[in-house]
């Protein structure tokens, strides 16, 4: 009953894990800033990608 739960929640702990290590890195060589700005692009893009994919694939778009 779980399992698609966590088809969902593992490929997501293992994208987000080093994104956050790599925008927390990038803040501090930089600004929180542009930190901010990097973690929204990184993690808003492919969701976006991915939904609009899965629109697409199933015929509502």
């Amino acid at each position: 009953m779980g399992s698609g739960l966590t088809l969902i929640l593992i490929p997501l702990f293992l994208y987000v894990t080093p994104v956050v290590l790599l925008c927390v890195k990038i803040a501090d060589r930089t600004s929180w800033k542009i930190g901010w700005l990097f973690a929204a692009a990184l993690i808003l893009a492919p969701a976006a990608l991915l939904t609009i994919g899965g629109l697409y694939d199933s015929g509502v778009w």
